[in-house]
């Protein structure tokens, strides 16, 4: 599995994360998001990177034309969305083929029906889909693991009818991965980490990026 550490807020994070082989490397800019920042600091800081390919722009506005206004002042190639529809999306791809598009969806305590069409409907029109725990109808942003039962129904629902990437996100750390890491290598192939790799929002710990990689370099 590579590795997506979200989050990032400063330029020291940034130099630990690809310093440390960090494949993916986001940054959030949703304001309800503790981690939220504005797009001018995402530009300030994606200037730091040595591979400016690998940034990722969370969002979760409604507008696209905005979202657009996005990729052409940061460059940006990966768009992690949390709020548009299928349909949307789809529209989106086809405007803006050079995009990669992450959708996050919310998984909570069961798999049901309309849970595994929600996961089909974007698994159709995606480049990935990024699986966090859901809180209220929000995902992201609450530190709580989905356990792996569910993660395993909800890499399969997506994978039935599609060769979507997949992300799993959600309290992820050394911990988890040390212990289910090699059943979750055969579903996903990133995981997303943040808080478990943070002192407090925002402020990553190089310590724990360390341990982390080191966990999934051997894992």
């Amino acid at each position: 599995m590579k590795v997506k550490i979200c989050g990032i807020t400063n330029e020291e994070d940034v130099k630990t994360c690809e310093r440390n082989g960090t494949e993916l490397i986001g940054f959030i800019n949703i304001p309800r998001s503790k981690r939220f920042i504005e797009v001018d600091d995402i530009q300030k800081l994606t200037a730091y990177m040595q591979d400016k390919s690998r940034a990722v722009v969370v969002t979760e506005t409604e507008d696209l034309v905005e979202v657009e206004s996005l990729i052409e002042s940061t460059g940006i190639q990966y768009l992690q969305f949390h709020s548009q529809s299928a349909a949307e999306l789809k529209r989106f791809k086809e405007n803006n083929p050079q995009v990669k598009v992450i959708r996050a969806v919310g998984i909570s305590e069961v798999m049901g029906e309309e849970k595994s069409k929600e996961i089909n409907d974007y698994a159709s029109v995606c480049d990935y889909l990024l699986f966090d725990y859901e809180v209220a109808g929000k995902s992201g942003g609450t530190g709580k693991q989905i356990p792996l039962e569910l993660a395993v129904k909800a890499a399969e629902a997506a994978r039935k009818n599609s060769h979507v990437g997949l992300f799993l996100a959600g309290g992820m750390d050394s911990h988890r991965m040390k212990s289910e890491g090699k059943i979750l290598e055969d579903f996903f192939d990133y995981v997303d980490v943040n808080s478990g790799v943070e002192n407090q929002p925002g402020e990553k710990d190089e310590n724990k990026i360390i341990e982390f990689m080191k966990v999934m370099n051997n894992s």
